[in-house]
C-alpha cells in the first residue's frame, strides 16, 4: 500500500518497495540507505548507496533533481527525515520503505522461497 506522507515522499510497502528494485539495477533510480555507515557495513541492500541522514544536505547537491529516489533505514523513522530534507532541496519523487529494513526482512521471513534483493 503506498501512502504520501506530509513531505510529499510516498511511503511504499516492503512488497511494493521490492517490485521497484529492477529499476535501481536498471539505473533508472538511486537506493539509497540513510543510516549510520557502521550500520551500512553490518547489513544492506544491494545497490544501495550510504549517505547518512545528517550527511544527505552535503552528499546530493549535485544530484538531478528529477532523480527517482528510494529512501531506507532500519525502521523508518530516518528515512522519513531525509525525505523530508530531499524534499526542501527540491527532490520530487521520493519513496521510502514503510517500516525500513526490518519490516523488508520480516516480509521476506513469511515468503516461503523468497527471492528479493540480498540484505547482507
Amino acid at each position: 500500500m503506498e501512502q504520501r506522507s506530509t513531505d510529499g515522499a510516498v511511503k511504499l510497502s516492503p512488497e511494493r518497495f521490492l517490485s521497484l528494485m529492477a529499476k535501481v539495477k536498471k539505473g533508472e533510480c538511486v537506493l539509497i540507505d540513510v543510516r549510520s555507515h557502521e550500520e551500512y557495513l553490518a547489513e544492506r541492500m544491494e545497490g544501495a548507496v550510504n549517505i547518512p541522514v545528517d550527511s544527505i544536505v552535503g552528499s546530493v547537491g549535485g544530484m538531478d533533481r528529477g532523480t527517482p529516489l528510494l529512501v531506507y533505514c532500519r525502521t523508518g523513522n530516518r528515512s522519513v527525515r531525509a525525505a523530508e530534507q530531499l524534499a526542501r532541496m527540491g527532490f520530487n519523487d521520493i519513496s521510502v520503505l514503510e517500516g525500513g529494513i526490518e519490516a523488508l526482512k520480516a516480509y521476506l521471513g513469511r515468503l516461503e522461497g523468497a527471492s528479493g534483493p540480498p540484505v547482507r
